[in-house]
């Protein structure tokens, strides 16, 4: 019998051979040819161009945000100087191959004109061209500390490449700078980047992120998020079970050894168990039902950092994160079940007998042994002198060693007058390629320069006296303005209303020519039309404020505007309105309406209540939006509706799809949940799990499905089969259907979730049954600002975890109003139906200035 790769040969087998080792080539080819020719071409090419002193590169290989290795430095950079940060992610592993080289061209041109490139990890792409002079390149490294081996230590390991390869492929460019925890380890990182001829680049002055773990405020901030996602941890310790991971990065597996049963049946009483996966593994054991009051896995929920803070007892085997928590001096330890393989896989820099500060256990049954006499078996002493040794330059202070190590005086030009203060690293966008970015700044500069013109020739001529405009900012929902317009439209002809047009090249000087000549423009938010034009002075502004409340800062006081971190954007569109009149709904909060727009000179904020709450005591409009929504969703159809409204944030559909889950048990025969973002980005929906189809979904990405399905039915002659309210789904023309808004959904709804947007507050008008859900507080609190001391704002409908959330939504016929209706009285007791008619009045009066 004979074999071909382990396997019997057979036709098939041959065939798929043939062809994986034809891909194999074609894949060695396209590498040689990206890192040894168009990487360095285009590197040398865009060159050309002069270094931008402000310049500063952040460059992610895998993940999909700012990771901690970055943050610290991130944020000084931010709220110290006016610093033209760009951020790059290639999500190699997570994005297919072509979308991966995009990104990385993407960052080979822009580093070409970088005066400062920051790296935390090795590839072949930032190794593939020699960095021009006068750029300088940091490598804060993922890890502290040496244990397992990486890079060229790795060479005639079964993780590593061979030497041909490293020697083809360079994984490292000449750096000025390499932070290490301590001196002791400068030697391993030195032959891991084969950084033998700069060896004085690798430098033991400390960690940046670990700078984190002397702040007293992030310490107990991850304690209270620890204790809102398992409140029956209060009065427990903690074990924290966090293995690195096996294989190679893109195929990462988790090992799945520990034996839950045999931890809960000893230590159920007193400890909770806490797993952390690393980031790269995609595939994750899950918990058995029986153990999960007692073991959860954070992976998704918690960072490392602030899991290090919490934990009494650390379950490790290889991994880098017990240089970290060896700063707690706290127990450690290493179930290294395949020690022996995993030293041919990869090997250590040191004995790793000797080296651990804490027991190694082959089985669960150590573990459980060392645990039950942890309090005479600990040697702390042993813990310290394995922080002094590897982690001596970690000491709080590390982020300000490094600013002045690697960036020096050079940045002091660039210094903020007054600094900034907050957490701005929630501002790089992953899901943005970097290309289409610029393709949109470069867009609307030529629609800017058209808009400009056109205005100016337009303003010539006088205002037109009855002409009233509604411009809502991109993110609006169409029907912003539809009780205003309604009210305005009573008398025929008294007014001329242009409505906002999604202007192009072709539209948008016949528009703004129009716009010329409008005595008042209401506008929804920030619209971009008025970032390109200077406002002649006869046209009076009237802000409507589609935030009911003001329950954080935006616009003029946003993050992005503060910060100055999209460069080009804040430089050429600016944010120039100036309001004569800002809609406000309590007086107390005028302020705040003030902090987040600009009014002019003789402005003010009116406290007349919100134009778009007044759909809700239309019966059509409410009646319209439940047909349309089961026709969008014909499932819908005869259910009650579970309305989720969640502000737009990369972590909203984990906690969404979780809390969805749990409900689908209790009431999918009865109700449906709908799930829509809020104060996000134009066309942003949310991802609910295809398992919840049938009893979740997002009507705005179920739409649009439609309409996708519609335009490829109409390519092959295929027709939709299913029905919506009796009508065939191929004779709907689904362009042209509404989308559901925030406002319709609300109207329709039977109880609605909110956890951080002010739409929510719509319920309490109509006296719909509201929860505020806020899984994430301590997190999101970290990276939002808010006015209001969210948490006691309603404490008697605030939820912090799912179980709570479930426990109120079963109790719904006790549901109590007296606490809404305080609300109401105290922030929106103008919302009665009639804002649209006050406002009429109050645009009648300027029309007669």
């Amino acid at each position: 019998m004979s074999f071909f790769n382990n396997k019997k040969v057979s036709g098939k087998n041959v065939v798929r051979s043939t062809m994986l080792e034809n891909r194999s080539k074609a894949g060695a080819v396209k590498l040689w040819l990206t890192r040894k020719w168009l990487f360095p071409f285009l590197y040398h090419l865009y060159a050309l161009k002069p270094i931008q002193e402000n310049k500063v590169i952040f460059m992610e290989i895998r993940f999909g945000n700012l990771t901690d290795t970055y943050q610290e430095i991130f944020n000084e950079l931010v709220c110290n100087y006016n610093m033209d940060i760009h951020c790059h992610f290639f999500r190699e592993g997570f994005v297919l191959k072509p979308a991966e080289l995009k990104r990385q061209i993407d960052f080979v041109k822009d580093a070409a004109t970088a005066k400062y490139l920051i790296y935390n990890d090795s590839s072949n792409t930032q190794g593939s061209f020699k960095v021009r002079k006068g750029t300088k390149v940091l490598n804060t490294w993922h890890g502290a500390g040496a244990f397992k081996k990486f890079g060229n230590s790795t060479i005639k390991k079964i993780f590593g490449g061979t030497e041909k390869d490293r020697a083809t492929y360079k994984l490292h460019p000449k750096y000025h700078t390499v932070t290490v925890s301590s001196p002791e380890v400068e030697w391993a990182y030195i032959e891991a980047m084969g950084m033998e001829y700069n060896s004085q680049c690798v430098k033991g002055i400390g960690i940046s992120r670990t700078d984190v773990f002397y702040k007293e405020s992030f310490i107990n901030a991850a304690r209270d998020h620890f204790y809102d996602i398992l409140p029956q941890a209060k009065g427990k310790k903690v074990i924290l079970y966090a293995p690195t991971f096996r294989g190679m990065p893109r195929s990462a597996i988790t090992p799945d050894m520990l034996e839950i049963g045999k931890f809960y049946e000893k230590f159920k009483d007193e400890y909770v168990l806490v797993y952390k996966h690393h980031p790269l593994v995609k595939i994750r054991p899950t918990i058995p039902t029986d153990y999960r009051k007692f073991a959860v896995d954070l992976t998704d929920d918690m960072s490392i950092s602030e899991l290090l803070c919490v934990t009494d007892i650390c379950i490790t085997d290889y991994s880098s994160l017990i240089f970290e928590f060896s700063i707690f001096e706290k127990p450690m330890i290493f179930f290294a079940y395949d020690l022996a393989n995993y030293f041919d896989w990869r090997g250590f820099y040191y004995n790793y007998d000797e080296l651990t500060p804490g027991p190694i256990c082959y089985t669960n049954s150590e573990m459980v042994d060392y645990i039950e006499h942890i309090d005479e078996r600990f040697d702390r002493e042993k813990v310290h002198a394995f922080r002094e040794k590897f982690m001596s330059a970690c000491d709080g202070h590390a982020t300000e060693r490094i600013m002045k190590e690697f960036f020096g005086d050079d940045i002091e030009q660039f210094r903020r007058p007054a600094p900034v203060e907050g957490d701005f690293c929630d501002l790089p966008d992953a899901k943005i390629l970097f290309r289409d970015e610029k393709k949109r700044i470069d867009r609307m500069k030529k629609l800017m320069n058209k808009a400009a013109s056109a205005y100016r020739k337009a303003a010539k001529q006088p205002v037109i006296e009855n002409r009233v405009a509604f411009l809502p900012d991109e993110a609006s929902d169409w029907d912003v303005f539809y009780s205003l317009e309604k009210v305005l439209k009573e008398n025929e002809g008294q007014y001329e209303i242009i409505k906002d047009v999604t202007y192009n090249a072709k539209n948008i000087e016949s528009f703004v020519s129009k716009l010329a000549g409008a005595k008042v423009i209401f506008c929804s938010g920030e619209p971009y039309i008025l970032r390109m034009i200077e406002l002649r002075e006869e046209t009076k502004l009237i802000q409507i404020s589609p935030e009911l409340i003001p329950l954080y800062p935006k616009w003029i006081s946003s993050k992005e505007i503060i910060s100055g971190y999209n460069v080009e954007e804040n430089k050429y569109f600016p944010i120039r309105s100036k309001y004569n009149a800002v809609m406000g709904s309590a007086e107390k909060d005028n302020e705040l309406f003030a902090k987040n727009y600009k009014l002019a000179e003789d402005g003010k904020v009116v406290n007349i209540g919100n134009i778009t709450t007044d759909m809700l005591f239309d019966e059509e409009f409410k009646a319209n939006a439940r047909k349309r929504l089961e026709t969008i969703c014909p499932y819908s159809t005869g259910k009650k509706i579970v309305l989720f409204l969640c502000k737009d944030r990369e972590s909203a559909a984990g906690y969404l799809n979780r809390v969805m889950t749990m409900m689908h048990e209790a009431y999918a025969r009865e109700y449906v949940c709908v799930g829509m973002v809020c104060d996000g980005k134009p066309g942003r929906r949310l991802e609910i799990s295809e398992y919840l189809e049938g009893f979740a979904f997002d009507p705005r990405f179920v739409l649009a499905q439609r309409v996708a399905q519609q335009e490829a039915d109409s390519l092959d002659g295929d027709a939709m089969p299913d029905s919506a309210g009796g009508v065939r789904m191929d004779k709907i023309d689904w362009k042209n259907v509404a989308p559901i808004t925030h406002t319709e959904a609300i109207a329709i709804a039977d109880i609605v979730v909110g956890d951080y947007c002010s739409q929510m507050f719509e319920a309490a008008i109509i006296k719909k049954p509201l929860f505020i859900w806020t899984p994430d507080r301590i997190t999101f609190g970290r990276e939002q600002e808010f006015y209001f001391d969210y948490d006691n704002l309603l404490p008697e409908i605030t939820c912090s975890s799912n179980a709570e959330l479930l426990q109120k939504v079963n109790d719904i016929d006790n549901y109590d109003y007296s606490a809404l209706e305080r609300f109401c009285e105290r922030y929106i007791s103008n919302c009665d139906g009639n804002t649209s008619i006050r406002v009429k009045e109050i645009l009648e009066n300027l029309i007669k200035k």
